[in-house]
């Protein structure tokens, strides 16, 4: 963990500025306004940034609280209460460590691309619309950051933009705006432990907003490790992760901190400033850590109007305007996903938008897949229907593409086909018993299916299910020279198959 200690310190000291402004919003927001959010921010960057980082699979990651669970967990705070609101985040993160022992990690990854653009452009507007309210209370503090946070990038990357906000705008509001909302005060001294009361909670409302802080927890948590994987060439270790990840949002609620993630612009401010170990992760928090105790006093004098600036760049800035610039350009299934997604996020919820695009996109898959076309190729024309037709099945093959691919092959009437199965890398149990049955029938009319190049998960799904049936002397060939030889035979001899039709049920 040594082996890059000078750039581990640059990257945990930078990292560490950029967070502290952000975990005073982020905690601010999470819990409705609450000055208590305030210290709950900087108490989930401190324990999440130190003991995820420990247990995580990510040794460049820096976690803590972010935007995309922000949306989330000022819902739960509003419905559950304080007491539920930290009683659901320890479920979070038990299930999180779960699922990392399950190893659940790889499938996370799997979650469609247009599924998470779509609610993450939807966080991104409900986050910057959630603080138009904090706008109004000072709409010139708020714009002073908004502006800082806008130019000084173009000036200089060194000095993290919402902090120089933060700094210039809390003394101008001191002076000239006193009576506007401010923080307040920050409870000093080290975090106390605090078990939530449990009982007497409405887990008809907490168990389901676990699921959803679960879930989104570690798909961006993943996310943010492929990224930070593909700066450092390096490769993470997902349920290590999740398991990581979880370990820290069990343990942070327990002392009023918000639970986190993996945090991507956080992650890439450490990596390009030299950070590659969990050092760097680790002391980022302990930096945190020590601003809090020593410094607590000043965050009480920050306006909530330059919070609210900083989290409506962070909001714009979530929002991917590339994919909607070029959603012409995409497939329609792939567009109408991510809108519908983005939609139901900011009209309804997120737990009902990722439902309902993961669904939608797993029923236009199906569809897609069904229209797959079979390639042919003729071998032999003896007449007009005794001829040779060979057909390669692009991909698996599955109760939603079966029908189509034995309807071209009907609608052929060749008296042999030959099926190339080599780019078939799974079939389930409805194709292949259609598969069967079609064989069946038409061995009865006087033609004949082979199958040939069969991959070893297919044939092994085949002859499990049917392998008293087949005779594979007949039916399955190793190749398609083997089958072609025996379809030359059986058009010479025009005589019926050696074996029975197949009875399948």
């Amino acid at each position: 963990m040594f082996k890059n200690l000078r750039g581990d310190i640059f990257g945990g000291v930078t990292v560490a500025i950029v967070a502290l402004p952000l975990a005073l919003a982020f905690g601010i927001a999470s819990m409705n306004g609450q000055p208590e959010g305030a210290v709950a921010g900087l108490y989930g960057a401190i324990f999440t940034g130190i003991i995820s980082t420990i247990f995580g699979g990510t040794p460049a990651l820096i976690n803590g609280p972010t935007g995309a669970m922000t949306v989330v967990l000022t819902e739960v705070y509003i419905k559950t209460g304080r007491e539920g609101f930290f009683a659901t985040m320890i479920i979070a993160g038990l299930m999180q460590i779960i699922l990392g022992v399950l190893k659940f990690g790889k499938y996370i990854r799997f979650i469609p691309k247009p599924v998470v653009i779509g609610f993450t452009n939807g966080i991104g507007i409900l986050i910057f619309l959630k603080q138009i309210s904090d706008f109004k209370n000072s709409p010139i503090i708020a714009l002073i950051v908004i502006g800082i946070m806008l130019l000084l990038p173009r000036i200089t990357t060194l000095i993290p933009a919402s902090l120089v906000g933060l700094i210039i705008a809390t003394p101008i509001s001191l002076h000239f705006f006193p009576d506007i909302a401010r923080i307040g005060q920050i409870p000093s001294g080290f975090p106390k432990l605090h078990i939530p009361q449990f009982a007497g909670l409405d887990f008809a409302v907490i168990i389901p907003s676990a699921i959803t802080l679960c879930m989104l927890a570690s798909i961006e948590s993943l996310l943010s490790a492929i990224i930070v994987d593909d700066m450092t060439d390096s490769k993470s270790d997902s349920n290590q992760e999740l398991v990581g990840q979880g370990i820290g949002n069990f343990i942070a609620p327990f002392f009023g901190g918000l639970m986190g993630t993996g945090a991507i612009v956080r992650s890439a401010v450490n990596v390009n400033n030299g950070g590659r170990t969990k050092l760097s992760g680790i002391l980022h928090g302990i930096l945190i850590l020590i601003v809090t105790l020593q410094f607590g006093w000043l965050a009480a004098m920050i306006p909530k109007a330059a919070l609210a600036g900083i989290l409506m760049i962070t909001a714009i800035k979530m929002i991917e305007f590339e994919s909607l610039k070029t959603i012409k350009n995409v497939p329609k299934s792939d567009a109408a996903v991510m809108i519908i997604t983005m939609v139901l996020t900011v009209a309804i919820d997120l737990t009902v938008a990722v439902a309902v695009g993961l669904v939608l996109s797993m029923v236009l898959f199906t569809y897609k897949m069904s229209k797959t076309g079979l390639e042919k190729s003729n071998i032999m024309r003896t007449g007009p229907f005794e001829r040779i037709m060979v057909y390669t099945v692009p991909g698996p093959l599955f109760f939603g593409s079966i029908d189509n691919i034995l309807e071209t092959i009907e609608n052929c009437r060749s008296k042999v086909v030959i099926l190339n199965m080599s780019r078939v890398p799974v079939i389930d149990e409805t194709a292949a018993t259609a598969l069967l049955k079609y064989h069946s029938r038409i061995v009865k009319e006087g033609r004949y299916l082979l199958i040939t190049r069969l991959q070893k998960k297919p044939h092994n799904v085949l002859m499990k299910m049917y392998g008293e049936k087949i005779n594979e002397k007949n039916i399955l060939f190793d190749n398609i020279e083997k089958a072609r030889d025996y379809a030359y035979e059986l058009l010479e001899r025009n005589m019926e198959l050696e074996i029975q039709p197949l009875s399948v049920n």
